[in-house]
């Protein structure tokens, strides 16, 4: 049995036939145009083609306060990432950083050759206090007791200019109260390389791979002998 349709909605369908497309292309001879996409994408209400610039032009919108006025140096320092002093201690103790810093030499410990690092006694005298800070305290318990008694551990130096590796001894000087690279240090270091007196040499220890890193910083100035009878 067919239902009648009720007058009100007779009304509404009638006023619906009559009511245009809501999307009607401009021409006809392009279909296309009048399709509607509900694809999600990420896009830009301007013309793509007025988003070009140069790399020199200055956009047009900013995400800055309008009253700051630092320089593009001093706005980029600010979106360098702060850590905590938790975080700094944790990553020193892993021997690595995060935090973004213009620049920071990592030849913690330098020394400027003397006679008595490139004499008969084939050691390496250190400064205490940088050694202390950047290796012994990272030394296990065992290797911390043999350094400080003067007996010694084999340590792995890493020499950055000629890319190789040397096994020296690390220990405490007893009598100088002090700290030795010996056993090897006359002929992997100061022959091979050709030290001499006034060279400034850099160290650092590594953490992760528990050795020493070596580079030649600095030569001294060559004197040159003039005769004074035959200057030329």
């Amino acid at each position: 049995m067919i239902q009648k349709i009720p007058q009100d909605l007779q009304s509404l369908a009638s006023e619906a036939m009559k009511m245009p497309p809501l999307f009607h292309g401009k021409s006809s001879k392009n279909p296309k145009k009048s399709l509607v996409s509900t694809t999600l994408c990420l896009s830009s209400c301007e013309n793509p083609n007025k988003r070009k610039m140069n790399s020199n032009d200055d956009p047009k919108f900013s995400c800055r306060p309008s009253d700051d006025n630092s320089t593009k140096e001093e706005r980029k320092i600010k979106r360098m990432r702060y850590l905590s002093n938790e975080e700094k201690a944790e990553e020193e103790w892993y021997g690595v950083s995060t935090e973004l810093t213009l620049f920071k030499d990592p030849w913690i410990i330098k020394k400027e050759l003397t006679n008595s690092d490139l004499g008969q006694l084939s050691r390496l005298l250190l400064p205490t206090g940088p050694i202390e800070d950047h290796i012994i305290k990272y030394l296990n318990n065992d290797d911390k007791n043999n350094v400080q008694q003067g007996l010694g551990i084999t340590v792995d130096v890493y020499d950055h200019d000629t890319d190789s590796t040397f096994e020296l001894i690390l220990k405490r000087w007893t009598t100088l109260n002090s700290y030795v690279l010996n056993g090897g240090w006359r002929m992997y270091f100061i022959r091979r390389r050709g030290l001499r007196k006034g060279d400034q040499i850099g160290l650092f220890w590594d953490r992760f791979a528990s050795r020493l890193h070596f580079r030649v910083l600095s030569r001294a100035a060559t004197e040159v002998f003039v005769d004074q009878k035959n200057p030329n």
